[in-house]
């Protein structure tokens, strides 16, 4: 199955335009809860009510990352979008709301501004949701405390390289993050695509870590 989720901008004036992005991006936060929904009815068995929690989070916070990207453009709907800050105001909600009564620890490191289009910012947003999701979920099955490190670096040719780190149990054996069907990694190999970008997992006794390597944004 291929995924994809791509948010499109019209060309008008600025109120029409993030009239616009909104009505665009309610289309893709729909299309994330029609894909949920069809996991949900393609399992074997029906889902326990922890589940069903942990379903509605993820989307609670694919949403929040939507709200937030708005409310940082308020009336400049044209503006530059600074990753690191927006990055840094997701990666907090995500991990607040999901890790519940657990202890998860999270740095977050970018030492320069990382400036990008709002549109590109709200796929870069959406992707590291997934991805801390799956840490905060999955790095500590026992339930041990844990550590979750983001960070956004970007390079003098303007590429932009965004990390999620975990120091958990890592990917379960045999498993393949850039070929398995699981739908938050189908997601994030999708909107990683629609970046141009590179994706490189690695899985050791560390933990497990994913790096996002995008290339300068070109400017018409």
């Amino acid at each position: 199955m291929t995924t994809r989720l791509r948010l499109a901008f019209s060309q008008s004036d600025p109120a029409a335009r993030a009239n616009h992005r909104i009505g665009n991006n309610l289309s893709v936060i729909a299309g994330l809860v029609r894909m949920r929904a069809s996991n949900v009815g393609a399992g074997a068995r029906p889902f326990e009510c922890k589940e069903v929690q942990a379903i509605l989070a993820e989307l609670g916070g694919q949403i929040d990352a939507v709200a937030r990207l708005h409310r940082r453009l308020g009336g400049a709907p044209e503006e530059d979008v600074d990753i690191g800050e927006y990055l840094r105001e997701v990666s907090a909600a995500v991990v607040a709301a999901l890790s519940g009564g657990r202890q998860v620890r999270l740095t977050f490191a970018c030492d320069q501004p990382c400036f990008s289009s709002p549109e590109r910012a709200l796929t870069i947003g959406l992707i590291v949701v997934e991805l801390l999701t799956n840490a905060v979920k999955y790095a500590h099955p026992t339930g041990v405390p844990g550590e979750v490190d983001v960070a956004c670096v970007r390079e003098e040719d303007g590429a932009i390289t965004v990390s999620v780190r975990d120091d958990g149990v890592g990917l379960p054996e045999g498993m393949d993050p850039m070929n398995t069907d699981s739908l938050g990694l189908r997601l994030v190999r999708s909107m990683a695509a629609q970046l141009s970008a590179r994706i490189q997992f690695t899985d050791n006794e560390l933990g497990l870590a994913c790096a996002l390597q995008m290339p300068g944004e070109r400017r018409a």
